[in-house]
């Protein structure tokens, strides 16, 4: 499964009411960012890509362009 071999958490949404929404397995922090996997989800999935370069641009600048997150 994911969440053991990547650290991924698992969130069970209540769309309807978020504030009941609630943390099933919690994600693993890691302190640096795996670009290896990253590249390898960009190309097997596209709609990944631009999220991707999102992260790398403020991983690499410490700069957030919120116009780029909505």
């Amino acid at each position: 499964m994911l969440f053991a071999l990547h650290g991924i958490g698992v969130i069970q949404l209540e769309p309807e009411e978020l504030s009941e929404s609630q943390i099933i397995i919690p994600a693993r922090e890691r302190p640096e960012i795996d670009w290896n996997t990253c590249n390898r989800l960009a190309t097997e999935n596209k709609d990944f890509m631009e999220f991707i370069r999102r992260v790398r641009q403020f991983y690499q600048t410490g700069d957030l362009r919120e116009a780029d997150w909505k």
